[in-house]
This record gives C-alpha cells, sequence and structure tokens, in this order.
C-alpha cells in the first residue's frame, strides 16, 4: 500500500526544490509532480511490505530536519497519507531490520547532484540517541 506525501513551501529556492526531490528519490519515494511522493514507486513490488524504517522514517526525518534549519522557509500545507503496513519478523523472513545507510538510500534520483549519496549516508548513520 502506498505513502503519499505532499506539501507546499514558500520562500525556498530551486536548489532546495531540487535537493528535497533527490533526497526523497534516494529513499526510494517517487515524485508524483511539484511536491507530491508516493512510496514506494509506482509500479515497483520488490519487497512484500513498506520499509518504513529505511525509507520511510528517514525520509520525513530529513523534511523535518530541512524545515528546522531553514527558519526563511515556510510550511503552509502538508499531508501525510498512508494505508500500509510495514514489519519485521527475523524469525519468518519478513520484511527489514534497520540497516545501515548505504543499504537504506540505494535508489537512483533524478537529478543525483541535487543531493549526493555521501551526504545523505553521513546524516543518516550519524543521528544521535539523545540518552
Amino acid at each position: 500500500m502506498p505513502v503519499v506525501l505532499t506539501f507546499d513551501l514558500t520562500d525556498y529556492n530551486a536548489n532546495d526544490h531540487g535537493r528535497l526531490r533527490a533526497m526523497f528519490e534516494r529513499f526510494g519515494w517517487e515524485n508524483l509532480g511539484g511536491t507530491a511522493y508516493r512510496y514506494p514507486r509506482l509500479g515497483t513490488d520488490d519487497q512484500p511490505v513498506e520499509d518504513w524504517l529505511n525509507h520511510v522514517a528517514p525520509a520525513i526525518m530529513m523534511f523535518r530536519s530541512y524545515l528546522a534549519n531553514h527558519p526563511e522557509v515556510t510550511l503552509t500545507r502538508f499531508t501525510l497519507d498512508a494505508n500500509a503496513s510495514s514489519g519485521f519478523n527475523p524469525t519468518s523472513g519478513f520484511g527489514r531490520g534497520v540497516v545501515p545507510a548505504a543499504q537504506a538510500a540505494t535508489y537512483q534520483a533524478t537529478h543525483p547532484g541535487h543531493f549526493g549519496m555521501a551526504n545523505l549516508e553521513n546524516w543518516l548513520d550519524s543521528i544521535p540517541y539523545p540518552y
């Protein structure tokens, strides 16, 4: 089942738009046009269940991080719609547990120069646990 994210921003530039798009795409999301994204990409069935731990949650975290670190950008609308199932059971071989960033952000971006793979991997592998 897909996860669909839409948002509207003000006061952000074309470079930021490209970076956000590339970031979502590297986590396996498909750009549906403008600032609408779908996970998993339409027509893919490479996994039996959405990989929330490695593709959905990190993309939402990075989007939140972008907003928190760009106070000049205003989020005017945001929706996250999901009719999803996610899980991991190593005994039955269902789903995937948390994997290193190099295995989570493996998808090709439409414009890969907008968001470098090394930067994304470094960010994801460096998020500290606060306690």
